[in-house]
């Protein structure tokens, strides 16, 4: 026999054994504030109008008259003489600087800022920002941004050819910004410390109630699927309650979602993805979920086979792979792929297996 045929054999029979034991998952438990946050714990947007020198003339060209203007009016308030025409370079290109504001940090701390041209310009490699003020949405400024740009793409062109490579038009500036005011967080319930899960889900409040409670804060409640209350002790401090509360451990529920990236072929699949009996074609590619009684029958006769004949294998026209009824996701992309389907095949049949409504599962694409 071939070796190729004797490779393709020994995966079959390891398939079928992998489905025959049983598809067993194993908890995980993760802290509460990995999945949740206090609700008066946010972060802060901000964003700012910038410039950015030294692009050595891969900056904004001349038709971009914001740009023009900016420069000018800052050559202005730096002392040189009005000029009626508007001051020119390719060696600069306007920018909008945007950045997070963490919740408690306190003035005169740093943070990173992301810098992204607004104009024509071609690259923004070896450029540095210039003093720039970031404003939240009541137009005030919390921070100042200034320094040198990293950038991770690249952006060259010649008379004849151009080489782009990922994005040369946006860079990054750690702790490129100075926080010039704070943001005071106070409890709007002085009460009640509020806990609010990153995705709403009523199993996972549930769960995470009864570990609060068995944690020692007998009052806490789940009000709906996304927020729990924790009655505060008047006597006890409010630091040390939330660090208790944080590191408090669950199991959270299983996954049925799909996320599926058609530009790069990923997929994710959650552990509570199902299938339901179905059969499937997809070019040379056929695929067939049986029933219960179907698979041990299926079994037994492939057994019979086997001894009959342990290194024979007939090849059919078209690749067959068997699963059982209650097999996840999971186990029919490991299938696939031990048959060379491509990740373009693998999203089509998923989608296919949602339409028919065979695929248990919510998909997400993005």
């Amino acid at each position: 026999m071939k070796k190729k045929n004797y490779i393709v054999f020994i995966l079959f029979t390891l398939l079928i054994l992998f489905f025959t034991s049983g598809n067993t998952t194993a908890s995980v438990e993760v802290r509460l504030k990995d999945i949740s946050k206090i609700i008066e714990l946010r972060d802060n947007q901000l964003y700012g109008f910038g410039l950015v020198i030294g692009l050595q003339n891969a900056g904004d060209s001349k038709n971009m008259l914001f740009t023009n203007k900016a420069l000018t009016n800052l050559l202005k308030k730096m002392g040189l003489p009005d000029d009626k025409n508007q001051y020119i370079s390719r060696n600069i290109a306007a920018v909008m600087v945007t950045a997070t504001l963490p919740p408690f940090v306190k003035k005169g701390q740093k943070i990173s800022v992301v810098v992204s041209s607004i104009g024509d310009a071609t690259s923004l490699t070896g450029g540095t920002l210039l003093l720039t003020p970031l404003v939240g949405v009541d137009q005030k400024t919390y921070a100042l941004a200034q320094g040198p740009l990293v950038v991770g793409g690249i952006a060259e062109s010649s008379t004849y050819s151009r080489l782009i490579k990922n994005q040369a038009t946006v860079g990054r500036i750690p702790d490129g910004a100075i926080v010039e005011e704070e943001v005071a967080m106070t409890l709007s319930d002085a009460n009640n410390i509020t806990i609010v899960l990153n995705e709403p889900n009523f199993s996972n409040a549930a769960r995470a109630e009864k570990a609060i409670v068995k944690a020692g804060f007998f009052s806490a409640k789940a009000i709906d699927a996304n927020t729990i209350k924790v009655p505060l002790n008047k006597n006890a401090s409010l630091v040390d309650t939330i660090a208790q509360l944080e590191n408090i451990s669950l199991t959270t529920d299983a996954s049925n979602r799909i996320i599926i990236n058609s530009k790069t072929g990923t997929v994710i699949i959650g552990e509570m993805v199902r299938l339901s009996p179905v059969a499937i074609s997809q070019g040379d590619i056929s695929i067939k979920i049986l029933d219960e009684k179907e698979y041990n029958d299926y079994i037994g006769y492939y057994d019979i086979e086997r001894q009959r004949n342990p290194i024979t294998i007939k090849e059919a026209k078209s690749k067959l792979v068997y699963l059982k009824p209650d097999s996840t996701l999971g186990s029919l992309v490991k299938a696939l792929n031990q048959i060379g389907t491509t990740p373009k095949d693998l999203i089509s049949i998923i989608q296919a297996l949602k339409a028919s409504g065979a695929l248990v599962a919510e998909i997400e694409l993005i």
